[in-house]
């Protein structure tokens, strides 16, 4: 005789396989599949426009007809900046996710030796951040990175001398800076001439690069008043890009000595782990958002460039993630937002531009979801049926 379960043993059983589903829909990323990706050109009505950040509201970010822009709801907003030509080349270079958007302008493209301004732009209100030198020729400074409490930083031209040249043409050092409440602070070199900050993160944590006193380009980390040399692979040379709240910090370093081959990185906890791309081919790490994904580029053998991701200890060369009957190639990446949206440059069918690549969930996620949701519907109406008898 086939004996027939109890109704509490059948219940038993209903909600093990709803914990079982539900453990491997929230399970560890490392072991879900490779993530895939729908591809929506970038049209926003602008010939010149350039789009080169995408925060969580989905708003873009950078130039448009040669001013720093942005574009959210269909509009495209100018900022209103006091420009130093007719014709400037500025664009938004940093934001952060309370509004504010640090702006870098030139007087012109054709003229890379002029005078930068930078700003920093809030609800509104337009603020020039002064250089850290004024008496060097033309005053320079760049904008790089911006945090929620509106610490700006980058790199700025100083008075100090660049040893050596024509000495009726001094060259001027640039050195790293932060800005914060009008006051612009120097935040030194690690012994050598130049220096850049590229990022801030919202604990007030800086990244970027530095001379040592060899003339080696070291990346490296400043909090607590103090500028901490990161290390490098082999080659002794290395640049942060990028730290997210979490501290993790991404950049490139040479395995060797010669330091035009750079792999990108991924630094935590003391450890700079190399992404993984073609050793003997040059990558970029780009951007990382606050889950830890991190977007880039590298080269081919050929030096074709190509988009992709990094997450869960795992490099994805982004045009796998992909429908191959799309004919979509990812040439580079800009930008990944906390949703995991990834501004990038695409080519298809010849035809090259500004692309979104959105995260699509896999079909069998959804499917386990379902059945997850229809076993969790089944047992809430047993319990209905049990307490309508009672």
């Amino acid at each position: 005789m086939v004996s027939i379960p109890h109704r509490k043993t059948l219940m038993t059983f209903g909600r093990s396989l709803l914990s079982a589903l539900l453990l491997g829909i929230f399970a560890a990323p490392a072991s879900a599949a490779a993530p895939s990706y729908s591809v929506k050109a970038v049209n926003t009505g602008g010939q010149y426009d350039s789009w080169r950040l995408i925060d969580n509201a989905g708003t873009l970010y950078g130039q448009a007809m040669g001013r720093s822009a942005y574009h959210s709801g269909g509009t495209t907003h100018v900022l209103d900046l006091p420009t130093m030509s007719e014709y400037p080349d500025a664009r938004v270079s940093a934001i952060s996710n309370a509004g504010h958007m640090a702006t870098t302008e030139m007087w012109a493209s054709y003229m890379p030796d002029g005078p930068v301004k930078a700003y920093v732009t809030v609800n509104g209100a337009n603020t020039h951040l002064k250089p850290l030198s004024d008496g060097s020729g033309l005053p320079t400074a760049w904008a790089n990175g911006v945090n929620n409490a509106g610490t700006v930083v980058g790199s700025s031209k100083t008075d100090v001398r660049v040893p050596g040249g024509d000495p009726y043409n001094p060259r001027f050092a640039s050195h790293a800076f932060a800005y914060s409440d009008g006051v612009t602070k120097d935040l030194g070199t690690l012994g050598g001439v130049h220096s850049g900050a590229t990022a801030i993160n919202n604990a007030g944590t800086i990244v970027g690069y530095a001379h040592n006193p060899s003339w080696r380009e070291r990346a490296f980390i400043y909090q607590n008043g103090q500028m901490t040399d990161l290390g490098a692979f082999e080659g002794g040379s290395s640049a942060a890009t990028d730290i997210n709240d979490s501290g993790q910090i991404i950049g490139q370093s040479a395995h060797t000595w010669d330091t035009s081959v750079q792999s990108a990185f991924l630094y935590v906890d003391g450890v700079m782990t190399d992404l993984g791309w073609s050793a003997g081919n040059p990558s970029k790490a780009v951007d990382i958002n606050n889950l830890g994904q991190v977007i880039g580029y590298g080269a081919d053998a050929k030096g074709l460039q190509h988009g992709f991701i990094y997450q869960n200890g795992q490099l994805l060369q982004l045009d796998a993630a992909l429908d191959p009957l799309a004919g979509w190639s990812i040439r580079s990446t800009y930008s990944i937002n906390d949703h995991g949206q990834i501004l990038a440059d695409a080519c298809r069918l010849g035809a090259c531009g500004t692309v979104l690549l959105s995260p699509v969930p896999e079909p069998e996620t959804y499917a386990m979801m379902l059945a997850g949701l229809g076993l969790l519907g089944v047992c809430a109406r047993r319990r209905a049926r049990r307490k309508a008898a009672a």
